[in-house]
């Protein structure tokens, strides 16, 4: 058989990686950093759209992420500069005390005239916003306090698509939030290098992730929901969390036994998305409405503790008891809040009944891989055509990908992430991928869409620190 090239994205070597990347913070800022850390993106097997919804979502921390080189300040300035070939446009400065929310009309300490906000790109109010956040949550939480005046040099570069649904957002935030515990923050002091890494326990961890989150919604102006931010921080090597949105509780489920034989794959369409455009916000906005209509606050909290397809239904038909023959709801047309209804509860019972199959099926050694394999896969097309109708944020590219997969042997497949664009996930025989990569590969350039980019999926560790050989510690400028 002729062998069909297709474009892998690797998430390299973090050492190597980091060792190029120290060398590289000399070039571009004249001093050396003091470390390098690192955030993973994710792939969430299910719960898109509801964590705001306080639903439960089945994401994956991943091999591939964002490294954030960084050396402290004292000025209060923030000097940052992405490696990203689409992004990088140099060295962006931000003064720090002119950061806030973006309905704060004056922030405190904000200078008259031209702003450094204003002038920087989108992109660094992930970072920006990101230090301000830690502020907030230093004055709740002294371990985490900035140091007077502190300010960082940061370099950034990605093993993620950017746009591609894995989250690269939330991976830039986590890693600059590791780099500004480490250089700027009691804890940091007390815990160098990886001892940080135990120092930051999973409830610690869990602070940091919404503080993140905060700066996403606050600072970004994006309304999502901290799913990202969590899996980011709190991901264990080897286990899909079981993230119940409404305290963020979660539990740890091995994926071993089922990826022995099967894998996960996450296809990038390079059609790429960004959830501070508003059509993320209008979904949201439909299903707060249909909240309201039911009279809760979010919308797990219309279903039962052990939710069913029946219960869902149950719901349904209530809300449509309510609105009867009405063409807006709460200021939102009818018919899209009742899609991102039935959208938001099909994707609870489903996130409860995949936890369910990866907490006892897949551990169980009566029932092989295989057949965990298909209940999965299942569920996955599922929430695909759930994705596709209901939430409406699928694109053709996406759908063609699902299709081609299906129809070339995987069990399943679905569209991952905000939507309209990013990634397709897929469930694979590990002996099938390269296959199905071509299969997949050749669909997408017969319909006319760009070529995808594959990412195995590995189950990996949350944010942490690369260890560096030693190197003299330099002064904040």
């Amino acid at each position: 058989m002729q062998c069909h090239d297709v474009d892998r994205l690797s998430p390299g070597d973090p050492q190597q990686i980091a060792a190029d990347f120290r060398a590289r913070f000399g070039e571009v800022f004249g001093r050396s950093a003091d470390g390098v850390w690192f955030a993973p993106g994710r792939a969430n097997i299910n719960g898109e759209h509801i964590d705001f919804h306080s639903g439960r979502c089945l994401p994956m921390a991943l091999a591939h992420g964002t490294y954030a080189a960084a050396a402290p300040r004292s000025d209060g300035l923030l000097r940052v500069r992405t490696l990203d070939a689409a992004l990088d446009d140099g060295v962006h400065t931000i003064r720090l005390d002119e950061v806030a929310p973006v309905d704060s009309p004056e922030p405190a300490g904000r200078a008259a005239g031209a702003h450094s906000m204003d002038a920087a790109p989108s992109w660094t109010r992930y970072v920006a916003g990101t230090i301000w956040a830690l502020a907030q949550l230093g004055e709740e939480s002294p371990g985490f306090a900035l140091d007077p005046g502190f300010g960082v040099d940061l370099l950034i570069v990605s093993t993620l698509p950017i746009g591609g649904g894995l989250s690269s957002s939330a991976a830039l935030e986590c890693a600059t939030a590791l780099a500004v515990i480490a250089l700027g923050t009691p804890l940091g002091a007390q815990h160098s290098g990886s001892e940080l890494d135990a120092a930051l326990t999973d409830a610690l961890r869990a602070e940091v992730a919404a503080a993140c989150m905060r700066a996403e919604v606050e600072v970004v102006g994006a309304g999502t929901g901290g799913l990202d931010q969590t899996v980011s921080l709190r991901g264990l090597a080897g286990d899909v969390l079981s993230l119940d949105c409404r305290d963020f509780s979660v539990d740890w489920l091995p994926v071993g036994r089922l990826l022995d034989d099967y894998v996960f794959l996450a296809v990038d369409t390079r059609q790429a998305h960004w959830l501070g455009d508003g059509q993320f916000d209008d979904r949201r906005a439909d299903s707060e409405a249909a909240a309201q209509v039911l009279g809760v606050e979010q919308l797990r909290y219309a279903l039962p503790e052990q939710a069913t397809a029946a219960d869902a239904r149950r719901v349904r038909e209530r809300f449509d008891e309510r609105v009867g023959a009405a063409a807006m709801v709460a200021g939102r047309p009818a018919d899209a809040v009742r899609r991102r209804l039935r959208h938001a509860l099909s994707e609870m019972v489903r996130s409860d009944e995949l936890a369910e199959i990866f907490a006892e099926t897949v551990p169980d050694p009566e029932v092989g891989p295989e057949d965990a394999a298909t209940l999965i896969g299942q569920l996955m097309l599922s929430g695909h055509a759930s994705m596709r109708d209901s939430a409406q944020v699928s694109f053709p590219a996406a759908d063609a990908i699902v299709d081609a997969a299906v129809r070339h042997g995987a069990p399943g497949g679905r569209l991952i992430g905000g939507g309209f664009g990013g990634s397709v996930l897929l469930l694979s025989r590990r002996d099938d991928v390269t296959a199905l990569e071509a299969a997949v590969d050749r669909a997408c350039a017969g319909a006319g869409h760009r070529r995808p980019r594959f990412v195995e999926i590995t189950p990996s560790a949350g944010a942490r620190t690369v260890p560096l050989p030693a190197v003299a510690a330099h002064r904040p400028h």
